[in-house]
């Protein structure tokens, strides 16, 4: 079967407050952050879109469109970095990746976009252990305006969002069974110095991506 195409949208505009430093830039096992979320997506991705506040830290990211959010929603959080991909992809299909998942799997990404389009879907969201996951996610391009209208009603809650739209709750336990063991560390996100520590601990296990 073919692979439905699709753009990545990496977030990587955030403040970064709680870890004192672009996390984007960190390095983990040899390779920055940013590094492995672009070789991970660039292979399987029609373009990859990276939101940022200056895209001038990246100056050695090549083949990667830099765009900043909106002047009128600058400083909306991720849903206006959403709003900006998705306006910006030339595909129907986009997939959203925060910058601080360090081991974000490409081939899950793969099967939600699948699900997503499965039932022409608006989103495919995963839930692990009762916690979605939406900036780990599938989105048609066609709910641009919807987020448009949220974020001019001064609404920035990726909750509401995914509550008013046609989304796929996917479960742990919907993905085929080779995924499921992995989880857990696909979908963790690194905010503070000692979930950093643990990142660099995480690389040194060969079993932690899919």
């Amino acid at each position: 079967m073919t692979k439905t195409k699709f753009t990545t949208i990496i977030l990587a505009g955030g403040k970064s407050s709680r870890m004192g430093e672009n996390k984007a830039l960190l390095t983990i096992g040899g390779v920055r952050v940013i590094d492995r979320l672009v070789n991970t997506f660039s292979p399987i991705s029609e373009e990859v879109i990276m939101i940022v506040n200056q895209p001038e830290n990246y100056p050695s990211l090549h083949g990667v469109k830099k765009l900043v959010d909106k002047e009128t929603f600058k400083g909306d959080g991720p849903l206006a970095g959403i709003y900006t991909g998705l306006l910006a992809a030339k595909t129907d299909y986009c997939f959203v990746v925060a910058c601080d998942m360090p081991f974000a799997s490409g081939v899950l990404s793969q099967w939600l976009i699948e699900e997503c389009e499965w039932g022409d879907k608006d989103a495919a969201i995963p839930r692990h252990n009762g916690r979605i996951h939406p900036l780990f996610g599938a989105y048609h391009t066609r709910i641009s305006q919807h987020i448009c209208n949220n974020l001019t009603a001064g609404e920035r809650k990726m909750e509401t969002l995914i509550n008013s739209i046609h989304t796929r709750i996917v479960e742990t336990s919907d993905s085929p069974a080779h995924f499921q063991a992995n989880w857990d560390n696909v979908l963790w996100n690194m905010n503070t110095r000692s979930d950093f520590e643990r990142a660099q601990q995480l690389a040194n296990n060969k079993t932690q991506g899919i």
